[in-house]
């Protein structure tokens, strides 16, 4: 079971890939209700908090300066790059702008610990990052998307904040509580539920990407620059909190801690959100940073990784 599940999280990028072709080219798929999705990320977020290592934050208080610039350029280099993406190169599709905004102004993904720990970041900074990211973005999300979607998309703060609470910030307290009142599950877990995340991810791709087939056929002409612009939209917070945190001092493991919290965002909440509020085409843009987000982290990890073994 160790060895399937480890594979699975190894080569999840490849596989989200493969699935998300294989649904669209395919005659038939999971014709699921609409709020299937939305449990199955619940059920990511709530394995999420039943693994989550929320003792290794403690000796985090020391550390109030680089939890203060990281959630900062979460919420700021992240959103605002977005936001200006969108509108310079698809302010004329205003389902794509939508979803587009929506990719950076989500929490950080559960990706950017497991992707810190690989490149020996600080992962405890990570774990506490993401806390906190978690608890102001029922509120910032909402407002960055009433601010800036436009007036031909309408979205209801209210609806988002239901959203978030129900798919965020419930599975996951669910998760904790479960992990503190009844330890001896929570680590008997750790295999299936690595293994059940990567299947559930799998399955939201199929179901949003079957779900989405007609809207994506209808922007195959613009999907070579979407997909270059979201290859921006990942990479330039890596390098924008790489920069930054140097300037601001940060060790190394901080800094990869960073540039990992700071740029990975999770798309898939972004995808259902999309999909439910914007509609089928305003999830192509979250399913496509899904992917890139997976594979641009895996390889930048595995890289980082491999150099820190040669030097030392």
């Amino acid at each position: 079971m160790n060895v399937i599940a480890n594979f699975f999280s190894k080569y999840l990028a490849l596989f989200m890939i493969i699935v998300g072709i294989t649904t669209y080219f395919s005659p038939v798929h999971w014709q699921s209700a609409s709020w299937v999705p939305a449990f199955l990320l619940g059920l990511v977020i709530f394995f999420t908090g039943l693994s989550m290592n929320v003792n290794a934050i403690k000796g985090v208080s020391r550390k109030k300066k680089e939890l203060l610039v990281i959630t900062l350029m979460k919420w700021t280099v992240t959103v605002f790059l977005s936001v200006g993406l969108a509108l310079l190169f698809f302010k004329d599709h205003h389902e794509i702008t939508a979803g587009l905004i929506l990719s950076g102004a989500v929490p950080s993904a559960t990706a950017a610990a497991l992707y810190s720990f690989l490149a020996g970041g600080n992962t405890s900074l990570v774990v506490a990052a993401s806390l906190l990211d978690t608890a102001i973005s029922p509120i910032i999300t909402p407002l960055v998307m009433i601010g800036f979607s436009g007036q031909e998309i309408s979205l209801s703060f209210l609806s988002l904040l239901y959203s978030f609470l129900t798919i965020v910030i419930i599975p996951l307290a669910a998760g904790l509580l479960v992990q503190r009142f009844m330890p001896a599950v929570a680590a008997n877990a750790t295999v299936i539920i690595k293994l059940a995340s990567s299947v559930t991810l799998l399955l939201i791709i199929h179901t949003l990407t079957g779900s989405g087939k007609k809207y994506i056929a209808e922007q195959l002409d613009i999907l070579p620059l979407l997909v270059a612009v979201i290859f921006v939209q990942v990479v330039f917070p890596m390098a924008a909190a790489c920069a930054i945190g140097k300037w601001c001092k940060f060790n190394r493991e901080d800094l990869l801690a960073a540039v990992f919290q700071v740029s990975l965002c999770n798309t898939a909440l972004a995808a259902i959100l999309a999909h439910e509020y914007i509609g089928g085409i305003g999830s192509i843009p979250p399913i496509i940073n899904i992917i890139m987000n997976l594979s641009i982290g895996a390889w930048l990890a595995n890289y980082i990784a491999g150099r820190h073994e040669k030097t030392s």
